[in-house]
């Protein structure tokens, strides 16, 4: 006897219909029928009876039908174990590596490091580089998932790109700055200010943004693109620079800098991973579930 027939004759009972049955495992009636004669030939015992049109299990029936539960449940668990014990041996030695370019979300570090306890065999590692080079390697699969913001990684070609979080921008300056002395600060109120954004092959996306912000503004500010991350972070704190930077980033939590809200343009940054659509990497495949 096999597992197959077993099931047949579970779905005929629990549906009470060869009909059903065949219907639920898309095989003729005649199948079904054949099965489970084959099944009480087999063991010498009648199973169902028909009466008045309806399908009546006999005692030997309902004690195979328990039978059935139990065979059909314990060979389930056994698949189970056996499909997370292959994952979890093609996860073995392999690692998953993660590309960002300039600071790193905590609420997405948190993420990773549930990740890591969840699978410990696993090695993550982090690449830090500008957004040009980080398509490119995750384009020849040298990295395999790259954190940032939608207008540098939603449209690479060959990728996928999915949304984490939403949020909100302010504007960043030196606590020794005379704007630092209000509470939030009007478009208007920047103007003569230098706005210091990152240059073009660290974030085309935002240097885009930024020819396009200073070409709609009504105010004179002016433009510098800084080739680091961290010169930009120093330049505002030395006062020579204002700067928009993510609201949740702690890395520019510091005693002589500040973050102040806009209250005329509303700016928002969305934030989330970009993946190639066809990446062979199973443990790429885990992480993006996990995610969800």
């Amino acid at each position: 006897m096999d597992l197959q027939k077993m099931q047949y004759f579970k779905d005929v009972y629990e549906l009470n219909g060869f009909t059903k049955a065949a219907n639920k495992n898309f095989v003729q009636q005649s199948t079904i029928t054949q099965q489970v004669a084959a099944i009480e030939k087999e063991l010498g015992a009648g199973l169902l009876e028909r009466k008045h049109g309806e399908i009546i299990c006999t005692a030997a029936g309902e004690i195979f039908y328990q039978e059935c539960c139990d065979i059909l449940g314990k060979y389930e668990q056994v698949l189970k174990e056996i499909r997370k014990d292959s994952v979890n041996n093609m996860q073995a030695g392999k690692k998953l590596t993660i590309g960002f370019s300039g600071v790193m979300d905590e609420r997405f570090t948190h993420v990773i490091q549930k990740y890591i306890q969840k699978s410990p065999e696993l090695s993550v590692d982090f690449e830090e580089d500008r957004y040009s080079i980080l398509q490119e390697r995750l384009i020849n699969e040298e990295i395999d998932i790259i954190f940032g913001t939608a207008c540098e990684l939603e449209k690479i070609p060959g990728t996928a790109w999915k949304t984490l979080f939403m949020e909100k921008q302010k504007v960043l300056v030196s606590q020794n700055d005379e704007l630092a002395r209000k509470n939030d600060l009007a478009m208007k109120e920047m103007e003569g200010q230098t706005l210091v954004v990152p240059a073009y092959d660290m974030m085309p996306g935002c240097y885009k943004k930024g020819l396009q912000l200073c070409k709609k503004m009504q105010y004179q500010i002016e433009i510098k693109f800084i080739d680091s991350f961290e010169a930009i972070k120093m330049k505002v704190a030395s006062g020579q620079g204002i700067t928009f930077v993510i609201d949740s980033y702690d890395a520019y939590n510091h005693k002589n800098l500040k973050k102040m809200e806009v209250r005329d343009i509303h700016f928002v940054c969305t934030l989330g991973v970009a993946y190639l659509k066809n990446n062979h990497n199973i443990v790429v495949k885990d992480f993006l579930k996990m995610l969800d």
